[in-house]
Parts: C-alpha cells; sequence; structure tokens
C-alpha cells in the first residue's frame, strides 16, 4: 500500500512539473520582442554581443561587465532597446556609463527561450 502512495506521489508530481514547463512556454517574454532581428545561432555575428541572448561568457570582451554587470543583465533580459538595459533597477552610475560608453558592442535580437539558465551556467567549465 505505501508503495502505491509513493507511486502516485511521484506521478503526481512528474505531471505537475511537465504540466508547469509546458503551460510556462506560453508565458514567455520573447513574444513582445517581434519587431527584433531573428536569432540564429548558426550565422550569429560575433563581433557584438546579443543582450537578448548572450552567455555570461560573451560579456568578457567588455572589461568591467563581467561577471557582475553580465548577470544583471542576463537576468532582466529581454529587451526592446538599449534604453531598457539602462533603466534596470539597482544599475549604479559607473554601470549605466559602462554601458553607454560600449554601445556599439551590443546588439538586440529576438530572444532564444531555449537557452533558459544556460546563459549563466552552461557547463563550461576551466580544467
Amino acid at each position: 500500500m505505501k508503495a502505491l502512495i509513493r507511486f502516485s506521489v511521484l506521478l503526481v508530481a512528474i505531471a505537475s512539473i511537465w504540466t508547469t514547463g509546458f503551460l510556462g512556454s506560453f508565458g514567455s517574454n520573447s513574444a513582445f520582442a517581434e519587431e527584433l532581428p531573428a536569432t540564429n545561432f548558426y550565422t550569429q555575428d560575433l563581433s557584438k554581443i546579443d543582450l537578448n541572448n548572450a552567455n555570461i561568457n560573451t560579456f568578457r570582451q567588455v572589461r568591467g561587465m563581467y561577471p557582475t554587470l553580465g548577470r544583471i543583465i542576463i537576468e532582466n533580459a529581454p529587451y526592446k532597446s538599449l534604453n531598457e538595459v539602462l533603466e534596470i533597477d539597482g544599475l549604479n552610475e559607473s554601470q549605466k556609463e559602462l554601458i553607454k560608453a560600449n554601445a556599439d558592442k551590443f546588439t538586440l535580437k529576438k530572444p532564444d527561450e531555449s537557452m533558459g539558465r544556460e546563459r549563466i551556467n552552461n557547463a563550461n567549465y576551466r580544467l
């Protein structure tokens, strides 16, 4: 009897996790960014940092942005414009100035929700 109860609880937990993940994809933040160019990781221009899709390690290209400012930008994405990045709550003036000074190094593309948490922790570890 206990095994049946445990199995039932496990089944309910799996079903709710799957349902939450499935239904959560309908509330995606990327729907508002339709006017941005599409994201294509195969032909991606690596000369600029895509603030809606870049991995945390990409922010190493700009002195002073890795890791703290890069993480803040990733956690508050997606954005429609660079002005939205500058309006992030908690940014101090020096961080805003750093973003403005390097504006030519950034771009915005449609958010690719498939990366999710992998933007911060993508299992690229140094050995």
